[in-house]
């Protein structure tokens, strides 16, 4: 279910964690690409709009789209299709396919990943949590 405070416990989560003296990536996985907007202070460059424009990704390309926000934490935002316009689970998997090909979690020796994911069946599988 949308609107019911995914994405802010999730950034508080990545807040406190930080905090701990943990290294923390949150990945946003909504098309709305909005999860490291509180943690980031604007809305950031998605994995999927990038991919569109240049059609591939490089390693050293992902690498520039991790964004640092408060306190250390590492965000990144899968995005997606426009409402009505696509799959928007498809679109994450396809993101989360980068990550493991490229190793970025490994390469980024972070000690805690948040992935904050839609919260609707779609698709591509994602359901309520």
């Amino acid at each position: 279910k949308g609107g019911i405070g995914k994405s802010t416990t999730a950034a508080n989560m990545s807040a406190a964690l930080s905090q701990r003296g943990e290294k923390v990536l949150q990945v946003g996985c909504d098309p709305k690409h909005d999860s490291i907007s509180t943690l980031c202070g604007r809305l950031m460059p998605t994995i999927l709009d990038d991919l569109k424009d240049r059609g591939t990704i490089s390693p050293a390309r992902l690498m520039s789209l991790v964004h640092p926000g408060f306190n250390g934490v590492l965000g990144m935002e899968c995005g997606g299709p426009a409402p009505g316009k696509g799959c928007a689970g498809r679109g994450v998997n396809t993101a989360l396919q980068l990550f493991q090909r490229t190793k970025i979690v490994e390469r980024l020796e972070v000690t805690f990943v948040i992935y904050d994911v839609l919260g609707d069946v779609v698709c591509g599988g994602f359901a309520m949590p």
